[in-house]
């Protein structure tokens, strides 16, 4: 069995549907098609530990607002600024709270919260291993 970190939020998570995806010792937090949250805790960069929040265009601010515990995603960023993500970090006094206020907003779809990830495109003949 895998230990979640920060598995206290799915208490709140409850009212709706979700499935998690681990993918690069990371856990990917989905209600149907939409990207919600990422768990985070490992050993390496642990300044990006914590629970990332997919924030949907426009809703940096508003949310950064709310809850001051939130601080920009300390990963690259897009050319326009806005990276899509906002993050409660593993070392915040505020990190319950605030963990438990946002899955509030995503019980309630929050329209700030959340984001469908683009299809991923099948392979073709170029993608795949070539025989030496």
């Amino acid at each position: 069995m895998i230990d979640l970190p920060f598995d206290f939020i799915f208490d709140y998570l409850l009212p709706i549907e979700t499935r998690v995806q681990a993918l690069f010792g990371m856990f990917y937090v989905y209600s149907s098609q939409k990207l919600l949250l990422v768990l985070r805790e490992r050993r390496n960069q642990p300044e990006m530990n914590g629970i990332w929040i997919a924030v949907a265009k426009g809703g940096h601010e508003s949310l950064k607002k709310e809850l001051p515990a939130l601080r920009p995603f300390p990963g690259p960023r897009s050319k326009k600024g806005e990276d899509g993500w906002l993050l409660i970090p593993a070392t915040s006094d505020d990190l319950e709270r605030s963990a438990i206020r946002i899955c509030e907003l995503i019980t309630h779809r929050d329209p700030r919260i959340g984001k469908i990830p683009p299809p991923r495109r099948p392979k073709t003949k170029k993608d795949q291993p070539r025989d030496v």
